[in-house]
C-alpha cells in the first residue's frame, strides 16, 4: 500500500486557513403513501475548516410552482444525523480532508388538489458560505469581501396529479460523495450517478453551481431565477479545473477529469430524470474535489489476455473472441494475466496489492459472473497473476458485445488502473422462432354494427417451448366489446380467438371506430431472446346513420333560423317566445339554453328548457326589472340555445344551436310634477312669489305627483337643491319628502332682524324646489322656483296721536292713560303706539308731575294709568323706543260730565 509523503502535508497546511463549511450536498423526496413525501436534505460539511456552530439545527426551506414561481409551501427541518464520509482507501486517509455527511429529514403533504401544475415545482434553500480556500471560483470572507460565494440547494418535481390521474414519483438519490482526493496529472475518476427507485431514465450533465441572492448566512427565502457563481481569471465553464482533459461526466454519471494543478475546486452535477422520454424532474449536486501535488510516485498495473489455445498472452488493450454453440462451459473462457512494475520496486518493498473487476461498455448488465472466485492478489518480487474469464452459454446481447477487464493497483488516493476491453460474440443456442399458423395472417375489415366476430389466433412452436401471447393497443379491448377467449395454451402450442361484439349500445363508440390491434407470440428459449411473430389486425365499426336534430323559435318565420338579431325591448317589458326542438329519428332529445358570459338565473329569466322524443319545447321568458340590471354596465344580452341528440342508441353526440341577441333599452317614463302651495293665507301668494313682513311666518307645502303606475308607482323625491338672496338665507326648516307615486313635504321659516345687514332691511330670496322619481336609466324631474321678498316691520310716528286727557272719575270715560284708540270700525280698542322693528323696540314709559317727581313707569305696550290717587293738574310723560323718545302732556281732571260736578 502506497503512503503519502510527509511533503504532503506541508503543502497543504499552505492553503488558506480561514474558511467556512460548504462542501456542497442536494435535496431528496421519497414518496411515502398517499400524498405523504419525506423530504431529505444533505449537507456535507468540512469539519477541518468550518465552525462547529454553521451546523443549523433548524432549516427553513420553500417549495415554489415552476410556471409562475409562487409559494406553495414552507419546509421546516429540525435536528440532523451525521455520518463521516469514508475513504476509497481508508489507509490513504489524511486530516487535512474530512467531510461529514449531515441529514436533515421531515416530511410533506402534497394534496393532489395543490400541486396539479403541469410544469411542476421546485424546492430549495439557500445557505453561505462556501469554502474561502476554493480556486476557481471566488468565494473569499464576506467579512472582507464582497466575492463570497453561497450555495442554492434546489430540486424539481413533478405534479403529483396527472391528467386526473395520480403521479407518482421519487427523485433520483444515494448519489455518492467524493471522499478521496486527485493528484496532478493522474486521472482522476469516480461513479457519481444515483439510483432512482421508479425506475425512471437518469441523464447527466456537469452546470455552473449556483450562488444566493445575498451573502448573508441565511438568505431569506426567494424564488427563481438564482445567481451563478463567479469563475476567477482562467476559468469557466469549459474549463472547470484546467485539467487535461478537463472534468467530464459521462449521461451515465462517471465522472473523470486529469488534474494539472493543486487546490480545491467546486463544481456542480444536474442530473435529469426522465419517464417515457419526457422530463419530470431534476436535482443539482454540489461538490468539491482536493486536488494534491505530493502523491507518492506510482505505475498502473498492466493487464494482457489469450485465448485458451494461445501460447502467449499477445492481447493488449483489445481483443476478440467468438465462441459457437457447441463449445462446452469450461472452454468458453480467456485467461488474463495482471503485472505491475511497482512490484519489483524497492520503495514499495517490491509487493503490489492488485484486483480485477468486469465492466459491460456499451451496455447496462451486470456481467460481474464472468469472474473467477478470487479476484485479488499480492505480487511480490516482479510476479505476474492468471485469472480465468468465462462467458456464459447465453449472451448477454444478441451478437458481439463488449467487456471491460480491469486490473487495478493499491495507489493512493485513487487505484491506477489498465483495461483489457473484450469483444465477445457467442453464438446461441439452436432456437426455432414461434409463429402464427397459416392461414393468419394481418386482418383489415369492416364490421356492421351489432355484428359479433369471431377470429382465430393459433401459433406453434417446433421446439416444444412455451408460448407467450401478447396484444398491444391505445385502447383496452373490453372498452369496445373486443376480448381473446385462450383456447388452449401448452408446450409448443397455443389457440385463441379475437371476439368482437359491436353493439353499440353496449360499447361507446362515439370517440373512435377504427382499432388496430398487433397480436405477438414469443417462445420461452432458454436466452430468452425477444423475436416475437406478429399478426396485425385493422379493424374498423361501421356505424348506423343518425339525422341531426333542429332547433327553431317562433321570433321569425324561418324553419332553419340560425341567428336572430335586432331584438329590441325596454326596460320593464317582457320579452317571450318559444323554442323548439325535433329528431327525424325520433330519438331522446334535450333542449336547453344559457346566457353567452353571464348566467340567465341572474336576470329573473325563466327557461326550463324540455326533454322527450321526436318533438319538444320550452318558453323562454323575461320580464326586465330594473333591479336585475346594469345598462352602464351591460346592454346586450346573448342567447344560446341548443338541442342534443346523444341518448340514440350508438351514442352520437349531435346538437343544432340558436343564438338570440337582445338590446335592451331604457324605460319609457313620464315626468313628474311639482306643486308649491301657500299655507298662510294673510300672505298673498302669486306666481311663486310673495312678500312678508318681518315677523309672518312662511309654510309652504309642496305636493310632487306621477302619473307613472307600472310596474309599479315611481319613487318621487322632493329635494331643496338652491337657497339664494343678497343675503345668504339661515334658519329655515325643510326636510326632504318622499313616496311612492307622491311625496309631500314642508317648508317653513319665521325669519328674524338677523336676516338684515348693513342697515338695508328689505331682502329678496330664491328658493329652488325640486321632483325627481327614481325609473331606472330614465330618471325626469320638475323644478320650481319661490321667490320670496322680507320687509322690515313699517316704523312710522308721523300718524301717533297719543290721548293727553283723562278724568278717571270712574264714570267709564277716560278713566286712564293708555296709547290706545278705538277702531271705529270695529269698536275695538287697539295700541297706537309704534310698532317694534328691527330698527326700534319699545322700552317704556314713565310719567312725571309738574314738580319733576315720577308717578308712574311701566314696560308694557298695553300699560294703564289710572292715576286715581293722583291730583287733578298737568303731567308729563316720556315714552322711550331703542332708538328715539316720545314726550307728551296729560292733563288730569276729575270733572263729571253727567253732574257736571268737579
Amino acid at each position: 500500500m502506497k503512503r503519502l509523503l510527509i511533503l504532503f502535508l506541508g503543502a497543504f497546511a499552505m492553503l488558506p486557513a480561514a474558511a467556512s463549511h460548504i462542501v456542497g450536498g442536494e435535496f431528496e423526496i421519497q414518496y411515502l403513501h398517499d400524498n405523504l413525501y419525506q423530504v431529505n436534505l444533505i449537507i456535507y460539511f468540512d469539519q477541518r475548516n468550518g465552525s462547529p456552530g454553521a451546523k443549523d439545527i433548524n432549516i427553513e426551506a420553500a417549495i415554489y410552482r415552476k410556471s409562475d414561481n409562487a409559494l406553495m409551501d414552507n419546509i421546516f427541518f429540525t435536528g440532523f444525523t451525521e455520518t463521516p464520509v469514508l475513504y476509497t482507501q481508508p489507509t490513504c486517509s489524511t486530516t487535512d480532508l474530512q467531510t461529514s455527511k449531515l441529514v436533515y429529514t421531515t416530511t410533506v403533504t402534497l394534496s393532489s388538489d395543490r400541486y396539479n401544475s403541469p410544469s411542476g415545482y421546485y424546492l430549495t434553500w439557500e445557505r453561505c458560505c462556501r469554502n474561502y480556500a476554493i480556486v476557481n471560483i471566488f468565494s473569499e470572507d464576506p467579512t472582507f469581501s464582497a466575492a463570497a460565494a453561497g450555495q442554492t440547494f434546489y430540486l424539481e418535481f413533478p405534479p403529483v396529479t396527472k391528467n386526473g390521474a395520480k403521479f407518482i414519483d421519487s427523485s433520483p438519490h444515494l448519489f455518492p460523495p467524493l471522499s478521496d482526493y486527485a493528484c496532478p496529472f493522474r486521472k482522476y475518476y469516480v461513479n457519481f450517478g444515483g439510483v432512482d427507485d421508479d425506475g425512471d431514465s437518469l441523464v447527466y450533465s456537469l452546470v455552473t453551481p449556483f450562488s444566493t441572492h445575498s451573502i448573508i448566512a441565511v438568505p431569506p427565502l426567494q424564488p427563481a431565477p438564482y445567481p451563478l457563481v463567479t469563475y476567477r481569471d482562467g476559468f469557466g465553464f469549459n474549463n472547470i479545473m484546467k485539467g487535461n482533459p478537463d472534468m467530464r461526466i459521462t449521461y451515465g454519471g462517471f465522472l473523470t477529469v486529469t488534474p494539472t494543478i493543486q487546490g480545491l475546486f467546486v463544481f456542480a452535477v444536474k442530473c435529469e430524470e426522465y419517464r417515457d422520454g419526457k422530463k419530470i424532474g431534476e436535482v443539482r449536486r454540489d461538490f468539491q474535489l482536493l486536488v494534491v501535488d505530493q502523491c507518492a510516485h506510482d505505475e498502473p498495473p498492466q493487464i494482457l489476455g489469450k485465448k485458451l489455445a494461445d501460447a502467449t498472452f499477445a492481447y493488449d488493450n483489445t481483443m476478440n473472441v467468438t465462441f459457437s454453440n457447441t463449445t462446452a462451459d469450461a472452454d468458453r473462457c480467456i485467461l488474463v494475466q495482471v503485472s505491475d512494475p511497482d512490484a519489483s520496486n524497492v520503495l514499495d518493498n517490491f509487493t503490489e496489492k492488485v484486483h480485477i473487476q468486469a465492466l459491460a461498455l456499451g451496455f447496462d448488465k451486470d456481467v460481474s459472473g464472468v469472474l473467477p472466485a478470487v479476484t485479488e492478489a499480492t505480487l511480490t518480487n516482479g510476479s505476474t497473476q492468471q485469472f480465468r474469464i468465462c462467458f456464459p452459454e447465453c449472451p448477454y446481447l444478441e451478437g458481439p458485445f463488449q467487456i471491460g477487464i480491469i486490473a487495478y493497483d493499491d495507489a493512493c488516493a485513487l487505484p491506477m488502473s489498465d483495461t483489457l476491453k473484450v469483444t465477445v460474440n457467442i453464438q446461441p443456442p439452436a432456437n426455432n422462432n414461434a409463429h402464427f399458423v397459416v392461414p393468419v395472417a394481418d386482418v383489415t375489415e369492416t364490421v356492421n354494427e351489432g355484428d359479433v366476430r369471431t377470429w382465430d389466433l393459433d401459433g406453434v412452436d417446433l421446439d416444444g417451448d412455451m408460448l407467450l401471447f401478447g396484444v398491444i393497443a391505445d385502447f383496452r379491448l373490453e372498452d369496445v366489446g373486443m376480448k381473446i377467449v385462450q383456447v388452449k395454451n401448452v408446450a409448443g402450442e397455443y389457440q385463441a380467438q379475437l371476439q368482437w361484439d359491436t353493439h353499440c349500445d353496449v360499447y361507446d363508440f362515439t370517440h373512435r371506430t377504427d382499432f388496430k390491434i398487433t397480436f405477438t407470440l414469443e417462445d420461452l428459449d432458454l436466452c430468452n431472446f425477444n423475436h416475437p411473430d406478429q399478426r396485425v389486425f385493422n379493424l374498423t365499426v361501421k356505424l348506423p346513420g343518425n339525422l341531426d336534430p333542429i332547433i327553431d323559435s317562433d321570433l321569425t318565420a324561418n324553419p332553419a333560423e340560425r341567428r336572430v338579431l335586432g331584438l329590441t325591448r325596454k326596460v320593464n317589458e317582457t320579452l317571450a317566445f318559444n323554442v323548439f326542438g325535433k329528431d327525424g329519428d325520433n330519438d331522446f332529445i334535450v333542449l336547453s339554453g344559457n346566457g353567452v358570459g353571464f348566467d340567465i338565473a341572474d336576470y329573473n329569466i325563466e327557461f326550463p328548457g324540455s326533454n322527450g322524443r321526436g318533438q319538444i319545447s320550452s318558453l323562454f321568458k323575461w320580464n326586465i326589472f330594473c333591479d336585475k340590471i346594469n345598462l352602464g354596465v351591460k346592454d346586450t344580452f346573448l342567447f344560446e340555445f341548443l338541442v342534443v341528440d346523444n341518448a340514440n342508441k350508438c351514442r352520437f353526440y349531435k346538437a343544432d344551436t340558436l343564438d338570440v341577441s337582445v338590446i335592451v333599452e331604457p324605460p319609457d317614463n313620464n315626468q313628474p310634477s311639482l306643486q308649491v302651495n301657500n299655507l298662510n293665507q294673510q300672505i298673498q301668494f302669486v306666481n311663486n312669489a310673495m312678500t312678508v313682513e318681518l315677523g309672518q311666518q312662511i309654510t309652504l307645502g309642496l305636493v310632487g305627483t306621477d302619473p307613472d303606475n307600472a310596474p309599479q308607482p315611481d319613487m318621487l323625491t322632493i329635494d331643496l337643491i338652491k337657497a339664494e338672496g343678497n343675503v345668504p338665507p339661515t334658519g329655515y326648516v325643510f326636510a326632504e319628502g318622499r313616496g311612492r307615486g307622491t311625496a309631500e313635504t314642508t317648508f317653513a321659516w319665521k325669519p328674524e332682524c338677523d336676516i338684515f345687514l348693513d342697515d338695508v332691511y328689505e331682502n329678496h330670496y330664491t328658493f329652488t324646489f325640486n321632483v325627481t322619481d327614481d325609473r331606472c336609466f330614465n330618471t325626469k324631474a320638475d323644478t320650481v322656483a319661490v321667490d320670496i321678498t322680507i320687509k322690515d316691520v313699517e316704523h312710522d310716528s308721523r300718524d301717533f296721536l297719543p290721548p293727553n286727557f283723562i278724568t278717571p272719575n270712574g264714570d267709564s270715560y277716560n278713566d286712564y292713560f293708555a296709547m290706545v284708540r278705538q277702531d271705529e270700525s270695529t269698536g275695538q280698542l287697539v295700541n297706537i303706539l309704534p310698532r317694534d322693528n328691527c330698527v326700534g323696540v319699545f322700552e317704556g314709559i314713565a310719567i312725571y308731575n309738574r314738580w319733576g317727581r315720577q308717578v308712574f313707569e311701566s314696560n308694557a305696550r298695553d300699560f294703564r294709568w289710572y292715576a286715581d290717587s293722583e291730583a287733578a293738574g298737568m303731567y308729563y310723560y316720556l315714552l322711550k323706543y331703542s332708538n328715539k323718545e316720545y314726550k307728551g302732556v296729560i292733563t288730569l281732571s276729575f270733572y263729571d260730565q253727567q253732574s257736571n260736578n268737579r
